[in-house]
């Protein structure tokens, strides 16, 4: 059975961790996991819609969003998996989750600061609340 896994990129040198992590242990599996890399832009305020057309913010997330994800997939395409990409607008770690249950993801992999104790939970992070709201296993890579 093929793995789906879903990597969530941020365009951060943490989140290419998640990637080095993959390409380090691909040898360990039988057949490769389909890969979903995904970026999720954060909504603009909603009276910039006065000054700014639909279209043109849809633009703006969507060329925001690839380039994001750009080292990622450079990485992964170079070590062999091709991955499909995604861009996505919203709270990011219900935007994570909710993909990863629509298609049918298998695992989560996600770069982290590594934070823990006092300053982990005052900063609230994004990989802390995927790992809540997850429905799956999610693998944090520091």
């Amino acid at each position: 059975m093929t793995q789906t896994w879903l990597v969530p990129i941020d365009g951060s040198d943490v989140a290419l961790r998640s990637i080095s992590w993959i390409i380090k242990h691909a040898a360990e599996y039988r057949e490769p996991p389909h890969i979903h890399l995904i970026n999720v832009q954060v909504n603009l305020p909603n009276d910039i819609g006065r000054f700014i057309n639909a279209d043109t913010l849809r633009e703006f997330h969507l060329e925001t969003g690839m380039a994001a994800l750009a080292a990622a997939r450079d990485l992964l395409t170079a070590a062999g998996p091709t991955p499909e990409l995604h861009v996505l607008v919203g709270d990011p770690a219900p935007a994570i989750t909710d993909f990863a249950d629509s298609h049918a993801c298998t695992q989560i992999l996600i770069g982290t600061h590594g934070h823990g104790g006092l300053t982990g939970t005052l900063l609230g992070s994004v990989a802390m609340k995927v790992v809540h709201l997850s429905k799956i296993p999610v693998l944090l890579v520091r």
